[in-house]
């Protein structure tokens, strides 16, 4: 018996073919499903939050978010991701005194790409001094992937939170304006 199942798939090259593929696709599935399970969205009471406790608006659709919402872990994820973006603005915008001062203070919430692009910027060239409203996420698409709008005495920034394999949330962008509100 055991011999017929061993020489089923060498009796012809696209039998050997169709088996290779299968035993491919389970090895695939049975690597991913952790994952693919882990990453499957569930209704959550609570997909954002603000940093003054007020009801958060919806978040703005995109392409790769899930009609489900966030999963329970990552909407506890999201209110890391708001003190950091916080504490990577207000370091970000706050002790311009020196180049070295400046730069300790931001690159501890970047990712290493950001932090080196943070290497090239002069301090002294930002006019925002600080934080002086609320923040809101404005991107929840998940995937570990976020974004954030930040009011500063210079206006809104919007800065890009991605999550590393520690689960930390690291500001990977930051540019002038802010999504929009759905609404």
């Amino acid at each position: 018996m055991m011999s017929q199942i061993w020489r089923w798939p060498l009796h012809s090259p696209r039998r050997l073919l169709g088996t290779l593929l299968l035993l491919v696709l389970v090895l695939v599935v049975v690597t991913m499903a952790p994952t693919l399970w882990s990453a499957s969205g569930r209704p959550s009471a609570s997909p954002a939050r603000t940093t003054d406790d007020r009801p958060a608006p919806a978040p703005t659709p995109s392409p790769s978010s899930s009609t489900a919402g966030p999963s329970p872990s990552e909407s506890e994820d999201y209110g890391q991701a708001l003190d950091v973006a916080r504490q990577f603005v207000s370091a970000w915008a706050g002790n311009k005194s020196s180049f070295q001062v400046w730069y300790a203070g931001v690159a501890v919430h970047a990712t290493d790409d950001f932090a080196q692009r943070l290497a090239t910027v002069d301090p002294k060239n930002i006019t925002a001094r600080g934080v002086i409203g609320k923040l809101r996420l404005t991107d929840t698409g998940g995937g570990g992937r976020t974004e954030v709008a930040v009011l500063t005495d210079d206006g809104l920034v919007s800065v890009t939170m991605l999550r590393d394999r520690d689960h930390r949330w690291l500001v990977s962008d930051l540019q002038p304006g802010a999504q929009q509100e759905a609404g």
